[in-house]
């Protein structure tokens, strides 16, 4: 039974620590969308809470995932950071110390002067624990230097806070009275926030441990008007300076406390007299003298029951009836538990009285307002009847006019119908000039390229035959005429012939390659390649997932690098050559590129160059598109796509 319950507790652990995965992912992702630094660092203040909350004993796992999936400054500034306070918590201050190391060089990479603050702060408080306050202080004033600066100005009651718990356990007491002052000067102007009451809460705490009654009464009313502002309907028994007086309870407070009464009566502060009077009641209880806390108590009760406060009254009763029962004065505690509970009362049905006069409010004001929206209702009803006598004069002349419109509309859509198709007309009549055009240029382009391979081959068999046989003629009469050596003809002659063999050859290889007709556009292009290596330039051919091209398209393809290529010999005074042809759904691109000393296309087209005309217009012919990036002394590169079907 117990491994199944274990078994099924692991379980819902992976799950709870899966959930707060899919979270935290969740939240990094949003993050990422985020622009505005601010609301970036409070998005991950937000999910390292979450961590801290909900990441049970394995939230040092869950800080390392946030870090993994997140590796940025402001994600390690701000996790590091409540990494340390969590760790801190758990009373690892080594460790603490070394995440904050690691955090602050981050803070400081972001030029984030809160983290930086915070950071130093957590230094301060880290290197009191460990009982070394010069560290401790050196890290506080670094953090008081930035937090004094106007912007930080939020933050400088924190840094005096926690100077002063420093000196407190160094006992310098009279420094640590003056941060704490010091605190109360930054935070005094505050809106009544909980951060503001803790500082308040703070000063109680404090002045209630040593000789400085006036201080005493001073913030302990301070804070009472502030909690009963913050909480109006707070329960009797809940206000926090009980908390704080209640804590000690030793004899030597006797004399502080009655300097503390004495002052809040004379300066009027009923809240510190009734708790500084609880507060020494409670000690002289705790001492055995239930008479003098029931007199302390009685000069307390006459003084606020001539004021407002029932709620501070109820807490005087309570505490009387206390010190009634320790007195073995039943009579009066049971006096005192009937006003407490008569004020109880009071208080109650004074609240369902308030209650009772928002409802009425409430009805009162409702019923005028159905009464006035009757008769906004009438009001509208009679402007509704004049506004459809206007809306019928306004249709019917609306109506008259639109007509009107119609009628013209009609005529002019009528002549504009025949002026379109009038146009319609005139543009298939250009298309299909267009057509012709192509289909002559066509027929023209496919007469030039048979032609071509005509004279290719005459070249090659005919004139290239013949060459061949004059060569071999030469040379037998070269072996025996040998007088002619001594004149140096022959060798000139026959490099003269071997000179016009090679240009025949090249002459017929241009006019129709011979690899294209064997190898095909791939071979051709690769076979091209070789030459242009051979010519002395760095060539890179790539070419893939060709599709089936026609005859026709391919040679034209062909041509198109052929004239590309020759620009580039005649122009570019390049080295390296890339020549790519790649194949896709759709048709094949075509890409080359070189890195010469690149030229002004704009300039060059309106010069009216043959070659670049030749090139647009081979493109222009297989319905492709051709663009030219290039500039000078940044070489050229040519993008072409050309459509297959």
């Amino acid at each position: 039974m117990l491994i199944i319950l274990f078994g099924f507790l692991s379980i819902t652990f992976s799950f709870s620590q899966e959930v707060l995965k899919q979270k935290i992912d969740s939240t990094l992702l949003s993050i990422k969308n985020i622009e505005d630094y601010d609301q970036k660092k409070a998005a991950y203040f937000k999910i390292n809470r979450q961590v801290s909350l909900k990441g049970g004993d394995n939230y040092q796992e869950l800080f390392t995932y946030i870090i993994t999936q997140d590796n940025s400054a402001l994600s390690k500034a701000v996790n590091y950071l409540t990494h340390a306070k969590k760790v801190s918590q758990k009373g690892d201050i080594d460790k603490s110390i070394d995440y904050k190391l690691a955090g602050l060089k981050f803070a400081k990479e972001l030029d984030d002067e809160y983290l930086i603050i915070e950071y130093y702060i957590g230094f301060g408080t880290s290197y009191a624990y460990k009982n070394e306050p010069d560290k401790s202080l050196f890290y506080l004033n670094q953090a008081e230097e930035l937090a004094i600066k106007e912007e930080n100005r939020s933050y400088l009651w924190s840094v005096f806070y926690q100077k002063g718990v420093l000196e407190v356990t160094r006992k310098n007491y009279e420094v640590a009275t003056n941060h704490y002052l010091k605190m109360w000067e930054e935070i005094k102007d505050y809106e009544n926030t909980s951060r503001k009451r803790f500082a308040l809460y703070i000063l109680v705490d404090y002045f209630s441990q040593i000789d400085k009654p006036l201080e005493l009464a001073k913030f302990t009313g301070l804070l009472a008007d502030a909690y009963q502002e913050a909480n109006p309907n707070l329960p009797s028994g809940h206000m926090p300076i009980k908390n704080i007086f209640e804590k000690n309870t030793d004899s030597e407070n006797i004399p502080r406390l009655k300097k503390a009464i004495t002052i809040s009566d004379s300066l009027n502060n009923i809240n510190s007299l009734a708790y500084s009077s609880i507060a020494l009641a409670n000690t002289y209880l705790a001492n055995k003298r239930s008479k003098e806390a029931v007199s302390t108590l009685n000069r307390a009760i006459k003084k606020v029951e001539s004021t407002q406060k029932p709620q501070v009254l109820i807490d005087l009763y309570t505490k009387m009836e206390t010190a009634a029962v320790a007195a073995s004065d039943f009579e009066n505690a049971c006096k005192y538990k009937a006003r407490e509970g008569k004020i109880r009362d009071s208080l109650a049905s004074e609240r369902m009285q308030e209650n009772i006069a928002e409802v009425e409010v409430k009805y009162d004001t409702e019923k005028k307002e159905r009464k006035i929206a009757e008769q906004n209702l009438e009001l509208k009803k009679e402007e509704q009847q004049k506004q459809n006598s206007v809306y019928g004069l306004i249709a019917l002349v609306a109506l008259l006019l639109l007509s009107f419109l119609f009628f013209r509309y009609r005529l002019k859509s009528q002549r504009t119908i025949a002026s379109q198709t009038e146009e319609i007309q005139k543009q298939e009549i250009t298309e299909l000039q267009q057509k012709n055009k192509l289909l002559a240029l066509n027929s023209m382009i496919e007469g030039q390229e048979a032609e071509r391979l005509r004279i290719a081959k005459d070249l090659h068999d005919s004139l290239g035959g013949l060459l061949s046989t004059v060569k071999a003629h030469f040379t037998t009469i070269q072996n025996e005429i040998k007088q002619l050596e001594e004149f140096n003809l022959t060798d000139k002659t026959n490099h003269l012939i071997d000179e016009a063999c090679i240009e025949v050859r090249r002459i017929s290889y241009n006019m129709m390659p011979h690899a294209l007709s064997i190898s095909g556009l791939k071979g051709a292009i690769e076979d091209f390649g070789t030459q242009l290596n051979d010519e002395g330039y760095t060539t890179t051919i790539e070419i893939s997932n060709l599709p089936d091209i026609e005859n026709t398209k391919e040679v034209m393809i062909y041509r198109l690098i052929q004239e590309i290529i020759s620009n580039i010999r005649k122009h570019a005074e390049a080295k390296e050559v890339l020549i790519q042809l790649l194949g896709n759904e759709e048709g094949v691109n075509l890409i080359i590129e070189d890195d010469g000393k690149g030229f002004n296309y704009k300039k060059a087209v309106k010069k009216g160059g043959l070659g670049l005309k030749s090139i647009n217009s081979r493109v222009q012919f297989l319905d492709g598109t051709i663009d030219w990036d290039t500039q000078k002394n940044e070489g050229t590169s040519v993008l072409i796509n050309i459509p297959i079907s």
